[in-house]
């Protein structure tokens, strides 16, 4: 049996985007079909951001359907499985990110607990519902974090998500809007982070030439003094 190389998940990422750039060995990527665009602040909107910078292919469908064959015969499987793993993080959403203490739900998990979304013109919202029939539902602010988006962005440019909102660099003490930025921004660092953990933990199994570990990155950089290196 082949001993996998260990290494961090965020370097394995790291690989799988910049090295090999595994999100534009897809189909519509080389084809032009994109998904259509649901609004400014989409998924959809977010994911074509990425691709900024892909050449523009102007040759025949069957062209570059071999242009795909090829790219995709020189990407490892073990790289193609890491991008499917990743775009499943799309389905996570944060509850409270501009509170002491957010949660993180994925979208099955919502649905599994009898619980459901709104989404309302003041944003999106987790709605418990009240199944004693004596109170009102419970409302709860929900944030989507574009999560696969962000952690192919991160893994591209091998960095990691900015926590410092800058009143770090302040005296004084902080204002409601400044600490709900705050919060927010170590939220979706804390999101991103715990996004990692999850593929180190689902990939370790199926991966057949790596082992993921870590992630390295701090849970609490703002507790720390020192941050390691990204790759």
């Amino acid at each position: 049996m082949a001993v996998k190389e260990q290494i961090d998940i965020e370097a394995l990422l790291h690989r799988a985007y910049a090295q090999y750039r595994v999100h534009r060995v897809t189909p519509g990527n080389v084809l032009g079909l994109y998904a259509p665009m649901q609004g400014p602040s989409s998924y959809a909107s977010l994911m074509s951001i990425l691709e900024l910078g892909t050449r523009v292919d102007t040759s025949g469908i069957g062209a570059r359907l071999a242009g795909l064959q090829t790219m995709a015969s020189a990407t490892p499987d073990d790289m193609l499985i890491v991008h499917d793993h990743v775009l499943a993080l799309s389905q996570w959403l944060i509850e409270g990110a501009d509170t002491a203490e957010p949660s993180v739900w994925r979208r099955d998990e919502i649905a599994a607990n009898g619980w459901r979304i709104e989404d309302a013109a003041t944003g999106l919202w987790l709605v418990r519902p009240d199944t004693s029939g004596e109170a009102a539902d419970v409302w709860a602010r929900l944030t989507e974090p574009y999560l696969a988006a962000v952690v192919i962005e991160h893994a591209s440019a091998g960095s990691r998500p900015d926590w410092q909102t800058g009143r770090e660099k302040r005296r004084g003490r902080a204002t409601k809007v400044e600490l709900a930025e705050e919060r927010q921004a170590r939220a979706f660092y804390a999101c991103w982070r715990a996004a990692l953990a999850v593929l180190a933990a689902e990939l370790a199994s199926v991966l057949a030439k790596h082992e993921p570990t870590g992630p390295a990155a701090s849970a609490e950089p703002w507790n720390a003094r020192v941050l390691a290196d990204v790759v």
